[in-house]
């Protein structure tokens, strides 16, 4: 009678042990059927060759002609395209790696001014301020052009660097000296010290200013 407990024990837990693993099976049966499709595959596809444009193919062209050029051959061209570009630069504006100093890109680049100082048409540039009605901007032309005159005579040696009282030393001519200290003082005050300035006042002061630059030319 034990036996037969014994016996059916065991069978009953095989039992169970192959149930039990059948239902395994069809789990992972499941799973792998879910995971197997092209949606879960992972494996990198060689990227397809692009064929290159129009503009590649054209530089494609020039570096081959290049390549079956001699060197001595670019190598002159190269040189004569630099001498020709000197040239140019030479007849267009009087020297090399030289701007054209009268094109001004704005009125009130006053850096590319005072760079350019000797070539710049002042009288144009005051007209428009004063036609604006910008009598403080105005001011500012005049006292550039003083500057522009006493450079052109030689009475000082212009540089954008100096201040205005180094440019003041360099005159030599006491009168001159004096009278154009009195300018920068008014210009000083109404450019930077915003001193209020209409019509009226600004003839007064123009009159000054052009007085002195008559006197100099």
């Amino acid at each position: 009678m034990k036996q037969h407990r014994l016996l059916f024990s065991f069978l009953f837990f095989t039992n169970q042990c192959l149930l039990f693993a059948q239902a395994k099976t069809e789990e992972f049966n499941q799973f792998k059927e879910k995971y197997s499709s092209n949606k879960f595959n992972y494996t990198e596809k060689p990227p397809k060759e692009v064929e290159p444009g129009f503009f590649m193919k054209i530089l494609q062209v020039i570096f081959q002609v290049l390549a079956s050029l001699p060197w001595t051959f670019i190598f002159y061209a190269v040189i004569g395209l630099l001498l020709i570009m000197i040239a140019y630069s030479i007849y267009k504006n009087g020297s090399f790696l030289k701007s054209n100093a009268k094109k001004i890109y704005s009125d009130t680049d006053f850096d590319y001014i005072e760079e350019n100082l000797a070539h710049i048409d002042l009288n144009h540039l005051i007209n428009k301020a004063e036609n604006e009605g910008n009598f403080p901007l105005a001011i500012r032309y005049l006292h550039y052009q003083s500057l522009q005159i006493l450079n052109e005579k030689g009475l000082i040696e212009w540089d954008p660097k100096k201040t205005n009282q180094q440019l003041i030393n360099q005159i030599e001519d006491e009168n001159n000296r004096i009278t154009f200290s009195q300018n920068t003082k008014i210009f000083n005050q109404i450019w930077f010290g915003e001193f209020e300035i209409d019509a009226e006042k600004y003839q007064t002061f123009k009159g000054m200013f052009n007085q002195f630059n008559q006197h100099l030319g």
